[in-house]
């Protein structure tokens, strides 16, 4: 692994604790300078008090102090016995057995660090103990006012081996970053890293945690699969600010970077996430941001049940922008906007769906219940032979809260077989789709967009598809301003019995209209050609 500013004897004694402090503060400030996406007070608590946030009193090489560097014995005893407030434990380069837990709370200024040290876990079998974490850094009820991890690779590469290697919970400030996993997790342990910050001022820093080898799907002893194993978590005692930032997480069975049960701030900035089950990114929160991901989904396990590429699960605000969603052998929705979601925004999403065999897997999905969502900007490509699929899918319920789709361009080959006929379909009132450039040439009567929902608008869009390029069935529509064109010389639109108070202005719409008993129906200004 690679860190910028490590000097070339960080492992050969010199002033580690200046070294320390140094790359402490400056990880900081390179956080905080960032593009974060979040408002300026928030941005401002990574700066302030800054100064002296990785100041340690005493630092202890772990080596001098006994530790064995050759992986055989375990260092625990070790570390309880000069663990202390206001330290950092330096590990040297070198492989360090642990086979139980260090546990260390209620401190106020405590780290770990060792650019190049690999931390080996003992196997399931020989693991001490029911806690199920090589580091327990604060708790909920006692935590550390300042944490820092630093440039830890932990080996679970040997059968049946994997704990969770870091969690963390901090008042203060927690920087982590330079911490990877290498190696699948194969044991019903806890998995990957848990960090929380617990006061709503403290900040922190997760950056290039990585799992590349993800944990195994396994059975526990009634033959059920055991869920619980994700890459990142956040829990329900997160409530200040935390940043996590070009993490690598890959098939996790249980979720990829889950954070939804708090009431703090998460941003998730950058990364790769891919193949994860459940959800590759699964978030809530209120004013929370995933900005700039990539998420794929190229593999499908054969336990893997769903792999949704981002999950909007609960909150307020929360924004998804510019977000790169690969999934060339989807199984799962790319977005999904649940409905204890507030409001959500999702901006210049680049969505590129292949064919499934497994499942129809659309591009976003906003359920029927939610608060107010606006989809702006972005492409969707949804492509190959499949039992259809929507490229955006907005759900009927209790909802009257609009859903604005605007400056999206659909493409693809995708087919209109029943399962996801029409590029869009959207079941909510009040939704208003503007801009639209919709391109579906597929076969199978593949549709544009359908209507259900009442009081709905259609402006300055272009609309073209193989079969009818809008179907209505509500009341209240208005189409402005727009081109409608089927490929295969159906009527622009067709309107059903149950359509009322429907409404076309200078617009375009190649073929006609198709009226099967819609009431109250009017026309202005339009244009009808027939090619």
């Amino acid at each position: 692994m690679d860190y910028e500013n490590e000097p070339d004897n960080a492992n050969e004694g010199g002033d580690e604790r200046t070294l320390t402090r140094r790359s402490w503060i400056q990880a900081l400030g390179a956080a905080a300078t960032a593009p974060l996406l979040a408002d300026n007070a928030s941005a401002a608590l990574l700066t302030s008090n800054s100064e002296g946030a990785g100041e340690f009193g005493n630092v202890v090489n772990v080596v001098q102090a006994g530790a064995d560097p050759t992986g055989e014995e375990p260092i625990n005893p070790v570390l309880e016995e000069v663990r202390a407030d206001d330290t950092l434990l330096f590990f040297p380069e070198g492989r360090y057995r642990m086979n139980t837990t260090f546990r260390y709370t209620g401190f106020t200024n405590f780290g770990i660090r060792g650019p190049r040290a690999t931390i080996v876990p003992a196997s399931a079998d020989e693991w001490v103990g029911e806690d199920e974490r090589c580091f327990l850094l604060g708790v909920y009820y006692s935590p550390g006012q300042r944490i820092l991890v630093q440039g830890l690779d932990f080996d679970y590469s040997a059968p049946n081996t994997g704990v969770r290697a870091v969690e963390a919970y901090a008042s203060d400030r927690l920087f982590v970053r330079g911490v990877e996993i290498t190696g699948e997790h194969d044991t019903l342990m806890d998995a990957g890293g848990t960090f929380n910050v617990t006061d709503p001022s403290g900040v922190g820093v997760v950056d290039g945690f990585s799992v590349p080898d993800g944990t195994a799907a396994l059975v526990d002893e009634g033959g059920r699969i055991q869920y619980g194993r994700s890459g990142i978590t956040v829990n329900r005692y997160h409530s200040g600010s935390i940043w996590f930032r070009n993490c690598v997480i890959k098939s996790c069975w249980d979720n990829g970077l889950y954070a939804t049960d708090s009431n703090g701030f998460v941003s998730i900035q950058g990364g790769l996430y891919q193949n994860n089950n459940v959800s590759n990114l699964r978030l809530g929160g209120v004013d929370s941001v995933i900005q700039s991901p990539r998420v794929v989904v190229d593999r499908v396990r054969f336990n893997d049940l769903n792999q949704r590429g981002i999950r909007i699960e609960q909150g307020a605000r929360v924004l998804v922008n510019g977000a790169k969603i690969e999934l060339p052998n989807p199984n799962g929705h790319a977005i999904t906007v649940e409905n204890p979601v507030t409001s959500a925004t999702i901006t210049n999403a680049n969505i590129d769906i292949g064919s499934s065999p497994v499942q129809n897997s659309q591009g976003i999905v906003v359920s029927g219940d939610t608060g107010p969502v606006r989809i702006v900007g972005g492409t969707i490509n949804i492509s190959g032979p499949d039992i259809g699929g929507n490229a955006i899918s907005i759900g009927s319920g209790q909802s009257t809260e609009p859903v604005i789709v605007e400056n999206v361009q659909i493409t693809g080959d995708r087919g209109g077989e029943p399962g996801g006929r029409e590029a869009i379909r959207c079941g909510r009132n009040n939704c208003t789709f503007r801009s639209l450039q919709i391109r579906q040439p597929g076969p199978a009567y593949r549709q544009g967009l359908t209507l259900t929902g009442d009081n709905c608008k259609v402006v300055y869009s272009n609309i073209q598809a193989t079969h009818y390029p809008l179907i209505n069935t509500g009341s209240g529509t208005r189409v402005l301003n727009s081109v409608l064109d089927s490929y295969d010389g159906y009527p622009a639109a067709r309107l059903y019995s149950s359509s009322s108070d429907v409404e076309f202005v200078g617009s375009t719409l190649a073929h006609g209209i198709q009226d099967d008993g819609a009431t109250d129906l009017r026309l202005v200004a339009n244009g009808f050609p027939s090619t």
